[in-house]
């Protein structure tokens, strides 16, 4: 079966300003990002971010990206849990030394 070496992440949490248009801006001109989707649930402020990049060094360019806005996402945001899922390689596990979990690999198939 064939796998891939797509690098996911979920973010939960609290956001009570208007980075999510900034960053998603940025991140759609990313090579190798895939996805970048927010839900919120019906208070507003409850939040579910699902990202998906090609690789992890799509997903570390990402990471450097994404640390322009990362003052304006934390200045409102909070995060409950931040769990990433993949096959990392050691630079972005100590990219992203503080998520919640690392989830590596353990079966299933890409189609």
């Amino acid at each position: 079966m064939k796998l891939n070496k797509n690098i996911a992440w979920t973010v939960d949490g609290k956001i009570i300003n208007k980075a999510m248009k900034k960053i998603t801006a940025a991140t759609f001109n990313e090579e190798g990002s895939l996805n970048h989707e927010w839900y919120v649930a019906e208070d507003q402020k409850t939040i579910h971010i699902y990202e998906r990049y090609q690789d992890s060094d799509a997903a570390l360019a990402h990471l450097t990206v994404w640390s322009q806005f990362a003052a304006l996402f934390l200045e409102g945001a909070t995060m409950d849990s931040f769990k990433v899922y993949g096959d990392v390689t050691p630079e972005l596990k100590s990219a992203v030394a503080g998520a919640t979990s690392i989830m590596s690999r353990y079966g299933g198939f890409v189609k």
